[in-house]
């Protein structure tokens, strides 16, 4: 829910994505609040080496369209400068889960759990949904799940389901944080060290601005295992999770530390842990 060199992130376009991104592979830098429960902790690492010009796009489907309701919606997203469903080459690919099936994108519907779509340019299912106002985010992805933050990468688009009412989740003009990972189970050597990503919308953190929160609670727990407060757009890793469930809470803060106004402004999200399991990393 960390803070080293810092970045000028400067956010253009729908995706009010950052201008650059400065690669590293040094994830070692310690710069959270552990909690002392459990030895968890929470390390701000660096972003991994720029993937030039990569971007993603929706094709389908339009801005503002109407879709059919009581049937599977399908998205089609292009892709430019990016390569999917190969092994993305850094040391980072060999240090917390990595797909097997290599880099892909991901599509974020309403703020829940993201979609990876290995295939752009081919119809993509993202379920059934409610007649009424959506929102779906798309940016590509390494193969180990993190996101590509260079200058227009990230793609939205607001559109409805049957008919046209109610309000779309996510607002163009207002600051957003869209929760990314982690998500889902993580077994074995995955979860020695998981990643916490995110994708950010028409606003930039910074040390007397906005900034990003994560905290880490035990399922059905009161107690903050692990937190940290990140001032720039970088990837995070917690450490020390034993087995268990627990609730991953994203928050975007503004510069008196209140939460931004905004259905995408504070996620919690579910996941499972199991050091001792064996299991394909997702």
């Amino acid at each position: 829910m960390a803070v080293g060199l810092a970045l000028l992130l400067t956010l253009t376009g729908c995706g009010g994505s950052a201008d650059s991104e400065q690669g590293g592979e040094n994830d070692t830098d310690p710069a959270a609040e552990a909690g002392t429960a459990m030895d968890v902790v929470i390390e701000q690492g660096e972003r991994s080496p720029k993937i030039s010009g990569a971007t993603a796009a929706f094709r389908v489907p339009e801005n503002g369209e109407v879709v059919d309701t009581g049937e599977d919606v399908m998205v089609t997203v292009d892709v430019e400068s990016f390569e999917t469903q190969v092994q993305t080459e850094t040391p980072r690919a060999e240090r917390i889960a990595n797909s097997t099936n290599g880099q892909h994108v991901h599509i974020i519907v309403d703020g829940g759990p993201y979609h990876a779509n290995y295939e752009p340019g081919e119809p993509f299912n993202i379920g059934m949904l409610e007649p009424g106002a959506h929102s779906a985010v798309v940016f590509p992805s390494r193969s180990y799940h993190e996101s590509v933050k260079s200058a227009g990468a990230m793609d939205f688009v607001n559109f409805y389901v049957g008919e046209e009412t109610g309000e779309f989740p996510l607002d163009p003009e207002q600051p957003t944080i869209i929760y990314s990972r982690p998500k889902g189970s993580y077994t074995g050597a995955g979860a020695q060290r998981i990643m916490l990503d995110f994708y950010l919308h028409n606003v930039e953190l910074s040390p007397d601005g906005y900034s990003a929160r994560y905290e880490i609670r035990k399922k059905g727990g009161e107690e903050v295992l692990a937190t940290t407060t990140l001032t720039e757009w970088t990837p995070s890793f917690v450490e020390g999770l034993e087995k268990g469930t627990y609730i991953v809470r994203l928050e975007l803060l503004d510069a008196e530390g209140n939460v931004v106004p905004g259905p995408l402004n504070t996620t919690d999200r579910e996941i499972m842990v199991d050091p001792a399991a064996s299991g394909d990393a997702e």
